[in-house]
């Protein structure tokens, strides 16, 4: 018993210095400004988890604490975005260290056509620093149900004939690539290009790359396409065949050819229908050589159902 008392007491000291200690770290120069970064901030509905920044201005010696609240946007035209129905936010207590702390919130993907949803974060209450002018951001959940370039994107169930007619099929996933290069720069494959992951069962990682899509859509006409790109422009993975040692492995259309296969969706984005009698194959190029080797997998009639 005298132990366990004992153990207790160290517990409570080490638990009233660490209260001690956070509380040492709060910032005291008393020229510290808090604000948010930008007075307007947007994102996808289907963006995921998002981070809003809010930035520090002057010299700290400690972390600052700021406590956030949220607000509809009921102004002429806004149409409101309700804080656990539209979105959600896990914390709003921010902790800074650096220049720079963010305000992270999820949005609810409904997949259904609507006006752009908008709230405001506004900074509450801030301890370690002075709240400044630029004290909200106006954000916009960007509705994407009506793009098809975002409407194709998700998790579908890829079904499709092996070389002997027999049906197969594979979840895949269908993303974007990021918008800006590293540098900053426009992504020149952002909107134009799409990528697969998981055909056959080949998940990105590891040496193994996505399978490229290609992208066309005309907003006047409302007509377009996505198609698998055959041209063996990227290698898919490298591996080791009998026979052939290290080979490349790259897509080309079925025929042999590298004509792109093109796919259909219907009305509302729950099938993509690829050429019939059509279909993609994984050729190999032995490292040595260089020269095409024949295939290590080839499928026709691709059909993709959506399922998330």
């Amino acid at each position: 018993m005298k132990y366990f008392k004992l153990f207790l007491l160290v517990a409570a000291i080490a638990f009233f210095g660490s209260c001690s200690d956070d509380k040492e770290t709060q910032n005291t120069n008393s020229d510290v400004v808090v604000e948010m970064e930008s007075p307007t901030f947007s994102a996808k509905e289907s963006a995921g988890s998002v981070k809003v920044p809010i930035k520090v201005t002057g010299k700290t010696n400690g972390k600052v604490y700021v406590t956030m609240t949220m607000k509809e946007c009921n102004g002429p035209g806004d149409n409101p975005a309700k804080k656990d129905v539209h979105y959600y936010v896990a914390d709003t207590t921010i902790t800074i260290s650096d220049e720079i702390g963010y305000v992270e919130y999820r949005a609810v993907d409904d997949k259904e056509m609507n006006e752009d949803r908008k709230f405001q974060f506004v900074i509450k209450e801030a301890k370690g620093a002075k709240i400044g002018a630029q004290n909200t951001t106006t954000v916009t959940i960007v509705d994407n149900d009506n793009a098809p370039y975002d409407r194709l994107q998700g998790e579908w169930t890829l079904s499709a004939k092996d070389p002997d007619g027999q049906g197969d099929s594979f979840t895949v996933t269908i993303t974007e690539p990021n918008e800006l290069n590293e540098d900053g720069t426009k992504n020149h494959e952002y909107g134009m290009v799409l990528y697969m992951d998981g055909f056959m069962g080949l998940n990105a990682g590891n040496g193994i790359n996505m399978i490229k899509l290609n992208f066309s859509y005309n907003e006047k006409t409302m007509q377009g396409y996505v198609a698998f790109d055959c041209t063996e422009s990227y290698t898919l993975f490298t591996n080791e065949f009998t026979g052939l040692g290290e080979a490349d492995v790259k897509v080309r259309n079925a025929d042999n050819s590298n004509s792109p296969l093109f796919g259909n969706w219907d009305s509302d984005f729950t099938t993509v229908t690829f050429t019939p009698g059509s279909g993609i194959m994984l050729t190999v190029f032995p490292k040595s050589t260089g020269a095409y080797a024949g295939y290590a997998g080839l499928y026709t009639d691709i059909v993709l159902t959506k399922s998330k």
